[in-house]
Formats: structure tokens, C-alpha cells, sequence
């Protein structure tokens, strides 16, 4: 079936025309009317239509053509006919097979007779003695009133903090929370963490690099009530703070630094929103202005302009998303980036999957198509697409910043390349030309030489057969391969001939005479004589781009070496000059376009299938006011749609990020699934805590530090990762079988690093770490081919600064954040997997930043101990990995394999190497 047919039939038989319910006879139907209804009429229906349209069998696009009410009452698209006027009825359009779009039934046409009856119908009247309602349509989700009362569209309640028994176990409100159901479940929580635990969890936690021996020990030593909190704010402090928990936010804002798709191109000036990101953690931006300035940052009054540049750079929230660049379809490709953007948003912001209403009603949660459209309206008057091309390749938009200064450097850098890439194109012009020239100038002798050749023949032979005769093995061998494939080409039937009697100096003599002659053609000559039968036909053999002689496309494949040599040599010294071309300064993000006040609802999600129009607006179960919102005529809405989000009114925002901030300290959310706080998402645990974190946030100016400090000084953050009645034989009940997945919180969850962590804690133990913050880091100018003319991604990782600004391309990730679990980078992730697979192990065997971090750690350590015993750098080794002392048994083993290794360097290199490959350094307690 044609997609045009499938889509047809959900616009035409879902509903064709508005209007019509109306027009219903004066009268009832005459005898004849009703008796033409019947002879004519039904029978087509019931054999034509009732298998797609007829609650009997399906009802596809919402249509039902059982009863004269349910046509006129219509499906998806509104009414199917208009009494009296065929012309205005969709139902007629459809059968008449005029629009492409618009013909039923999709295989195969009505016959004339058919069509003519029904069109006869209607302008009768369209007569029908069907009675009865039309069929309502299928619910699709949760009504409104409903999801009013749904859990996660309820209010923020006010909980009073629960009375508990075990006061001495609550530090904070939280504890009190958690506690009153671990009582009721009789199970007491997990005993404190040790403080070597607790302060590399800490550490791990908010910074992302392992605690130093020095900081553990200066732990250690403070016995005042106050160590923890000191702790904490020391390492809020911290640059690295910024770069670890912005980290977390860019999973949720799908951070790249390339498009991936189709036309996987760089997004130069991503790492603009990367650096914004690390600066709003680190100066603890309150959420609500963080959510405000990603949605409508170029909308806000700025004070200066470096906080102008600073809103245009948070905007890229709405410009990382994956884009078929190359879409021929604009307005798809237009409707296509909206709905990207208005995921993203729902996930992100309200834990919401909007994409879902795209093509009709949320399927389970209360928000339907209006309500989608109602928000695409708001995108749609927003620029998001850039007015420059290449070819068919459209662009995202960007705030441009550059100085006249900068655009004439770039300018400069471009006509130079510009001129270098003309010398390129001469010089393989002119190879190419006399390549082709010889070819056809042995063209014979290639024949003669193949007709030497088996069928398949091996390329050693081919070769010892090419330098005898003096001509090109890859050519030789294409020509032979050739002549194999067109085994029944007219004119090679002589080469065919003689091959077979085995005379190939039959060949030569007689293609060299046609191929002479053919070469003394001038196709441009207008009077020229007429050649011998065969000698156009030896022209158009030699002529032909896929024929016996074909000269490939890639250079690689067309020269020799010593051409294909300095074709390099040109081709890397025009990319190096193209490569040094300045980028000028630029925001990635979006700015307002023409605004429409309405949009119609696209019918199955097609924009060439219109519905109602829709104002502007925002999801009905969500708002708090029975009014609507009024949005200003000259602005797309964007700026209100973002104070909406982030209004301390909103039943969602608060609740989803506190619980971003609770999984990414304990591993799991209160709510798991973060970001789907809908039907198929999963319920919190906790509600009465969700809701008091949500309202402290909100009380606290919607600071992410404060809530930090809130969980971490909690005892639930400095439980223990194990329970001493987990598993073992005890009056008191085993919470490992009460809550096997420790929902409750009965101790602390055993976390493994993420692969920035791990990737960074190597480096950080062996003294190689760069602490230099922010800056591009992709090697590539803004809106180049990750892939270039080499087709290999050239982009390395070997640097000795954080993960964090490794860059990101999609569709070919770097291999050690791919194995250990890095997110898809085309869409929100507020909780990474962890799984255990066997590669991993592989990496942390044979990676060469690990066995690199192996030998470097092997010499800080002997530097550290200045050449110290073996006890001493073991001593040094383990307090830099693990954060603790050897035992007497790893000391013991660690001596014997060291002692008894010929080659000492190379043992503390793998000593070191196991270390930072065992589940210890990976994983936190």
C-alpha cells in the first residue's frame, strides 16, 4: 500500500469535512429515496467500506459509516459529507482518486457506476433509514477530572514532618520521612557509613574525582560535629562541583557536539551551553531563572552584556536537539524540530512525554492533542532554523556575535582555502584527463590482455600480467571483471569469441582499428562523416563511466602512488588552511520569528492534514487557574511559557527536579522513572517526602546547594551500604527480603561510577588531571563533516582534561563512555543504566588511557615515597585509590608479586593497573 493511501485513509474515512452534522433533511426520505439508498447505496458500504469503517469489524480514524449519524457526526477530520453538495463532501473527493492524498479505497478504485451512485446520494440528501448515535470514540487516556486527580498533577501538599521512634536517628526532616515507614515495616536502618567511606562518597558525589589522602586524613582528624558540613561546603565550593552535577544536567538537555542523523555536522558553538551549564551550578543559579533563561533567555532584559551573552547561551537548551538536516520536506522538517523541542521540554522540566500528543490524544495521560498544539503554537513562532544552506542541508539557528574584525578574518581564511581547493581540483582535472587518455589509448591491449585472464582471476597474476604488458593492474582487473559481469554485450561478442578459441592477438587486431577510428571522433563536429557500423558503438564502450576502462570516483581508488601521493600532500595542506579558519563568536539557540497566534491540530500528526485551530496555551490538567493564559501579540509566548514552568504553582517542576537531585545522590529516585512522571512512570515512594523536598526547594529560592546540604547532613546519606540484619540469621526481620530493592532506604545504595568518574579518577590518582575549565574542545569548526573526505572521524580523545569537555558525537561515541554506559545523546536521560558487561572489562585491560594511568600512578608513587620500600608505596597507592590502608594480606601478596617479577617497573606498572581495574575503584559504598 502506498503511504499516500495510508495516510488518505486516516484523513478521508476519519472524517472529512466540517460542518455537515447540520444538514439533515427537512423531511423525511421518500420511498424511492430510501429504495435507491438501498439498491444502490449499502451495498456499496458493506462490500467497499465496512471493513475499515464499521463498528462491526474496525473503525479506523475514528469514522464509523454504520449509521446515517455516525457519517455526518464524522471521525478525526470532522464531518464526512454535506447534504446536497457532493462538490464540499471529502467522502466524494476520496472516490474520485483526483487528490494523491485522498483516494479510497487505497487499492483500487470504485467502479464508475459505484462512484456515480454514491455521488447521486448525496445530492439527494444523502437518504439513510439507519438510525441510531454515532459511535463514541474510544477513549484514549485519562480524562481531565481524572488527572486533576492523579498523583503527580495534584498540588504540592504541606506534610508535617511524622513522629518517629528512634529520635536520635533523625539529623533532618528527611530522616523523619524515611523512618516512619521503615518502622512500620519494622526494619531499623543501616549503621553510619566509616569516615574513609563516607568522605569518598561525598567526594565521588559532588565533584566527581576521588578524595585526596590529605583531605581523607584531615577528615579523620577533625573530630568536632561540625567535619561533615565542612566537607560538604569545601567541595561545593570547588570548581570541579560545577563540572560534575552540570554533567548530570546535560544528559537531561541531550548534550552533543554534533548533529548525528543524517548529516552528522559539528555543532561548533555547543560547548557555549556546556560552559553556561558548569557556571549556573557553580554559582548556584536559582532553578527557576536556570529553567527561565533555557526556554526564553533571548526574551529577557539583560543588565550588561556579558549577562545578555549569558541568557543567549542558555537558549541552546532548545538547538542541541538531532535534526534530519537533509530533509527535503521543509514544513516537515519545520513541525519535525518543534516536536523534538517539545520532548525535550516535557521531559526535562515536568517529567512529561508531550511527543506523545502528537498524532492524537495521550494514550495514558491526561493531555490531549489541543494541549500539544496549544504549546506547538508557542515553537512555532519561534526561529529555530537558520537562513543559510549547503545544498539541501538546512542549519539551526544562531545568535551571531562576531565583530567586522572577525567576519573579514574568516573571510580571508576562506578565499585562501578557496584558492587552494581550485589548485587541487586542476591538478586532479588534469590527472584525471590524462589517466583517461592513456586508458583509451591501451584500450586494445587492456582487451587483449584480459582475454588472457580466467573469469576470476587472482589479483598476484593480475599483476604479473599487467607489468609485462605494461598497463595498470587495478584496471586490468577491472576490465576483466567487467567483461565477466556483461557477458552478453554485443559489442565485446568478437573478444568473447577469440577469449574462447584462445587467440587474444585475434583481439588486438580487431579492437585496435575501432578504437583508432573511435578516438578521431569530434563529437562536436557537426558534418563529419559517417563512421563504419562498429565504430560508434567502440566510442560509446570507451565512453562509458561504468564500461570495461570506468575511472572511479575516489581518488584512492583512480591513482597510482605516486599521483595519489601528492594529491595528499594538497589535499592536507587545503585542510589545514580550511581547518585554522576562525569560527566567529556565536550562541547556539533560538529567537522569535513571525508570530501566529493559532495553529490547527495536524490530523495523525501530518501537517497536510489540518484540524481545528488551536490557541496558544498550555496543557489544561496542568494549570492552576481557570483562565486562560494571555499571551502578547508581538512575542511567540515562549517568555510566558517559561515563567509558567517555573512558577512555585506548578504541580510538576519542583517535583521533578528534587527528584533529579534525590537519584543522583542515592542512585534512585523517590520516583524512578525520572523523567516520566505520567501513568506509565512509576509512583514514588515516598510522596509526603517528594512533596516537602519540592516545597523546601521552592522555599529555599529553588537552590540546588542548599538541597544538597539538606540531603547529605541527613542520616540517610551517611547510612552504610550494608545492613547487619541483611542475610543473616536475626530476631529482627531481614529488609533485604522485606525490600529487595531498597526503596525503602534501609541503607545506602552501592553506586558504580559513571564513565566520566572513571575516566577521570584514573587520571586524577596518576597526576595527570587537568584542572583547565571550559572552552571548545571539538576539534572541528562550526557545521563541518564529522566524517571529511577521508570518511574517518578525526576526532581524538587523548587529553589530559576532564571528561566532561571530551566531545560528544553522536553516532560514534567515544568508546570508554560507550561501554560504560553513556546515554543516548539524542534525548533526556535523568538516570543512567549500569550494567556489567564483558567489554568493559576489556577496556580497563587494554585501553591506553588506563595502562597509560597505570604507569603514571607507578611513578607518582615512587616519586611521592621518594624511592621508598615496597610498604611505602603500597601504603601511597592504596590511599590514593581507595582511600584507606592496605591489610597485611595485601601488603603481603602485593610484596611477593613485586619481589618475585624480573622486570620491577613493569610489576608496579600492573600492580598499579589492577588496582584501577578492580570493582573498588569503580564503585562507591
Amino acid at each position: 500500500m502506498r503511504p499516500v493511501l495510508t495516510h488518505f485513509r486516516a484523513l478521508v474515512l476519519g472524517g472529512l469535512t466540517a460542518g455537515a452534522a447540520g444538514h439533515v433533511l427537512a423531511a423525511g426520505p421518500d420511498a424511492a429515496a430510501l429504495e435507491f439508498f438501498e439498491k444502490k447505496v449499502r451495498p456499496v458500504l458493506v462490500e467497499r467500506c465496512f471493513e475499515c469503517h464499521s463498528t462491526t469489524a474496525k473503525v479506523k480514524g475514528g469514522l464509523s459509516l454504520d449509521t446515517r449519524e455516525a457519517i455526518f457526526t464524522g471521525g478525526d477530520s470532522g464531518p464526512a459529507l454535506v447534504a446536497g453538495n457532493p462538490d464540499k463532501s471529502l467522502l466524494i473527493e476520496a472516490i474520485g482518486y483526483k487528490n494523491q492524498d485522498m483516494q479510497m479505497p487505497p487499492k483500487k478504485q470504485l467502479p464508475a457506476a459505484e462512484m456515480e451512485a454514491l455521488v447521486q446520494w448525496v445530492k439527494m440528501g444523502a437518504p439513510d433509514p439507519r438510525t441510531g448515535a454515532a459511535t463514541a470514540k474510544a477513549a484514549t487516556g485519562m480524562d481531565l477530572q481524572t488527572g486533576r486527580g492523579f498523583w503527580s498533577f495534584k498540588p504540592l501538599a504541606a506534610p508535617a514532618t511524622p513522629s518517629v521512634k528512634n529520635t536520635a536517628w533523625v539529623k533532618t526532616p528527611i530522616d523523619a520521612f524515611l523512618l516512619s515507614q521503615l518502622e512500620a515495616k519494622g526494619v531499623s536502618p543501616a549503621p553510619p557509613a566509616d569516615k574513609r567511606t563516607l568522605i569518598r562518597r561525598a567526594t565521588q558525589d559532588l565533584t566527581g574525582l576521588p578524595a585526596t589522602p590529605e583531605e581523607v586524613e584531615a577528615f579523620l582528624k577533625d573530630e568536632s560535629t561540625e567535619a561533615f558540613s565542612k566537607v560538604i561546603e569545601r567541595l561545593l565550593n570547588s570548581p570541579a562541583y560545577g563540572e560534575r552535577w552540570g554533567r548530570h544536567w546535560l544528559d537531561v538537555a541531550r548534550y552533543a557536539d554534533s548533529n548525528g542523523m543524517d548529516e552528522n555536522v559539528a555543532f561548533g558553538h555547543a560547548w557555549r551551553y556546556r560552559d553556561y551549564v558548569v557556571r549556573a551550578f557553580n554559582n548556584d543559579k536559582p532553578y527557576d531563572q536556570f529553567l527561565i533563561e533555557q526556554v526564553a533567555g533571548d526574551l529577557l532584559p539583560a543588565q550588561d552584556t556579558a549577562d545578555r551573552k549569558e541568557a543567549l547561551a542558555a537558549t541552546g537548551f532548545l538547538a542541541l536537539g538531532a535534526k534530519v538536516l537533509a530533509e527535503p520536506d521543509v514544513q516537515k522538517f519545520k513541525y519535525d524540530t518543534i516536536d523534538e523541542q517539545l520532548d525535550t521540554l516535557g521531559k526535562a522540566f515536568v517529567g512529561m512525554t508531550f511527543g506523545c500528543a502528537r498524532c492524537h490524544d495521550h494514550k495514558f495521560d491526561p493531555v490531549t492533542q489541543a494541549d500539544y498544539f496549544a504549546l506547538a503554537a508557542i515553537f512555532q513562532s519561534t526561529r529555530s532554523i537558520a537562513d543559510e544552506k549547503l545544498g539541501a542541508i538546512k542549519f539551526w539557528y544562531e545568535h551571531a556575535q562576531a565583530t567586522p574584525e572577525q567576519l573579514a578574518a574568516k573571510k580571508a581564511h576562506e578565499a585562501k582555502a578557496a584558492e587552494k581547493r581550485k589548485v587541487v581540483t586542476a591538478f586532479s582535472t588534469k590527472a584525471r584527463a590524462e589517466l583517461k587518455a592513456e586508458l583509451h589509448g591501451n584500450a586494445a591491449e587492456y582487451l587483449t590482455a584480459a582475454a588472457q585472464l580466467p573469469d576470476d582471476p587472482d589479483f598476484a597474476d593480475v599483476e604479473k600480467l599487467a607489468k609485462a604488458s605494461k598497463l595498470r593492474p587495478r584496471y586490468l582487473l577491472t576490465c576483466r571483471q567487467y567483461l565477466t559481469r556483461k557477458s552478453d554485450h554485443p559489442f565485446f561478442a568478437e573478444w568473447r569469441t577469440s577469449t574462447t578459441a584462445k587467440k587474444p592477438a585475434e583481439v588486438r587486431t580487431h579492437y585496435a582499428p575501432l578504437f583508432a577510428a573511435a578516438l578521431k571522433i569530434d563529437p562536436k563536429a557537426k558534418d563529419a562523416p559517417k563512421p563504419a557500423a562498429e565504430v560508434p558503438e567502440a566510442r560509446a564502450a570507451l565512453d562509458d563511466l561504468a564500461g570495461f576502462l570506468a575511472i572511479p570516483d575516489k581518488d584512492a581508488d583512480a591513482f597510482d602512488a605516486e599521483t595519489l601521493a601528492k594529491v595528499t600532500v594538497m589535499m592536507d595542506d587545503l585542510m589545514s588552511v580550511e581547518d585554522a579558519t576562525p569560527d566567529p563568536p556565536a550562541f547556539m539557540g533560538v529567537a522569535e520569528s513571525t508570530v501566529t497566534r493559532t495553529m490547527p491540530i495536524h490530523i495523525r500528526g501530518s501537517y497536510l492534514t489540518l484540524g481545528k485551530e488551536v490557541e496558544r496555551g498550555f496543557p489544561e490538567v496542568m494549570r492552576t487557574s481557570f483562565n486562560k493564559p494571555v499571551f502578547p501579540n508581538k512575542q511567540s509566548g515562549r517568555l510566558e511559557l517559561a515563567r509558567w514552568l517555573a512558577s512555585s504553582d506548578h504541580p510538576l517542576t519542583a517535583r521533578v527536579m528534587v527528584n533529579r537531585l534525590w537519584r543522583w545522590h542515592f542512585g534512585k529516585g523517590i520516583v524512578t522513572s525520572t523523567d516520566n512522571f505520567g501513568v506509565l512512570g512509576d509512583k514514588p515512594s515516598h510522596p509526603e517526602l517528594l512533596d516537602w523536598l519540592a516545597r523546601v526547594f521552592i522555599e529555599n529560592g529553588w537552590s540546588v546547594k542548599d538541597m544538597h546540604r539538606l540531603i547529605m547532613k541527613s542520616s540517610a546519606y551517611q547510612m552504610a551500604s550494608s545492613h547487619p540484619s541483611s542475610g543473616t540469621a536475626s530476631s529482627a526481620p531481614d529488609p533485604a527480603m522485606l525490600d529487595p530493592e531498597n526503596r525503602l532506604l534501609w541503607h545506602f545504595n552501592i553506586q558504580r561510577l559513571e564513565a566520566e568518574q572513571i575516566r577521570d579518577s584514573l587520571l586524577h590518582v596518576s597526576g595527570t588531571l587537568s584542572q583547565e575549565i571550559g572552552g571548545k574542545t571539538i576539534p572541528l569548526r562550526n557545521r563541518e563533516f564529522v566524517f571529511n573526505h577521508t570518511s574517518r572521524d578525526h576526532t581524538t580523545y587523548e587529553t589530559p582534561r576532564r571528561a566532561l569537555y571530551l566531545p560528544i558525537i553522536r553516532n560514534h561515541l567515544y568508546d570508554m563512555l560507550e561501554q560504560f554506559d553513556y546515554p543516548d545523546p539524542t534525548m533526556p536521560t535523568g538516570s543512567r543504566n549500569a550494567t556489567v558487561v564483558a567489554p568493559q572489562a576489556l577496556i580497563m585491560l587494554n585501553a591506553p588511557v588506563v595502562l597509560d594511568a597505570s604507569a603514571n600512578l607507578s611513578k607518582r608513587i615512587a616519586q611521592d615515597t621518594k624511592g621508598g620500600t615496597i610498604e611505602a608505596r603500597l601504603q601511597r597507592v592504596y590511599a590514593l585509590a581507595y582511600n584507606r590502608e592496605p591489610t597485611l594480606r595485601e601488603i603481603d601478596r602485593a610484596k611477593h608479586f613485586i619481589q618475585d617479577s624480573p622486570n620491577q617497573e613493569e610489576a608496579w606498572n600492573l600492580l598499579c593497573q589492577s588496582l584501577l581495574a578492580a570493582n573498588e575503584f569503580m564503585y562507591l559504598r
